[in-house]
């Protein structure tokens, strides 16, 4: 028998209860419910899209960066580690052997016929941003407030949309430096490799970080360079986040050497990021 602690057993048992008597309330609604409030008005929302989740320097704190689809600016968000990993899991496609309760939620909604429509990301009160979840039935609509970490990874299990508050997003996010240029002008994207994420690929070593992407036709897809490879050292560096690899990308003039975690075996490839 699978061993849980009494308290997380107690917080998974009151999770269910509550969303089981929000569904019977949700199918017990006749009449269709078209009013949404203006704060979640189409033409008042901004879609975004996890761009990636990272270890905040010096702080060792998870952060979610939610990127508009020019990829010009970016949300940051900071949430907790728990939350941080299954989000990381839901980019890589990575299943867990034993449900979450993330996984219980899902099958608890599509048990009552009900799907998540999308999720907002409304506002910001005291340095913590507050979020809803719509959840549509054969009838009705219905919000629910949730922390933005919860509604992203609803989001990314149901494959909908996630939406920011315009004025918030004006207000809040910050243009996408020119060091992300670098990475993308190459064609990789880069995600922090959470003990999640290293358990995952067997790689059991510190340091590192994840290439999430590859983008087609790329200077590094021709140098071979495949989505899920660990980067361990670039030019005798070791990489130990994001930001060292990109300090690294922008101060090469010519070739690079980087050694590569790849399927179990190590490897060294040469980088043309220039």
């Amino acid at each position: 028998m699978e061993s849980i602690s009494k308290e997380r057993r107690i917080s998974i048992l009151v999770t269910a209860g509550l969303l089981l008597s929000m569904l019977i309330s949700i199918c017990g609604v006749t009449k269709a419910n078209s009013l949404i409030p203006a704060s979640l008005k189409q033409n008042e929302l901004i879609q975004v899209k996890v761009q990636q989740v990272f270890l905040e320097p010096g702080r060792n704190t998870p952060v979610v960066l939610l990127a508009d689809y020019l990829e010009a600016r970016g949300l940051l968000i900071w949430i907790g580690f728990i939350e941080a990993n299954v989000i990381s899991s839901e980019m890589q496609g990575i299943s867990h052997r034993r449900p979450l309760t993330h996984d219980l939620l899902k099958k608890i909604i599509l048990k009552a016929n009900l799907k998540i429509q999308r999720v907002v990301i409304t506002h910001i009160e005291g340095n913590i941003y507050y979020a809803k979840i719509l959840i549509e039935g054969a009838e009705s609509i219905i919000e629910i407030d949730a922390r933005p970490s919860d509604s992203i990874i609803m989001a990314l299990k149901f494959k909908v949309p996630i939406f920011v508050s315009a004025s918030l997003f004006r207000e809040r996010s910050i243009p996408l430096g020119e060091h992300e240029e670098i990475e993308k002008d190459y064609g990789l994207t880069f995600q922090e490799l959470t003990s999640s994420l290293a358990q995952a690929f067997s790689f059991d070593s510190k340091g590192g970080i994840l290439v999430s992407d590859v983008r087609k036709g790329s200077r590094a897809e021709k140098d071979g360079i495949e989505r899920g490879d660990i980067f361990i050292e670039a030019g005798e560096r070791p990489i130990e986040d994001i930001m060292s690899m990109r300090d690294v990308l922008r101060k090469t003039m010519s070739d690079l050497q980087v050694k590569v975690f790849r399927k179990g075996h190590f490897m060294t490839i040469t980088l043309h990021p220039k």
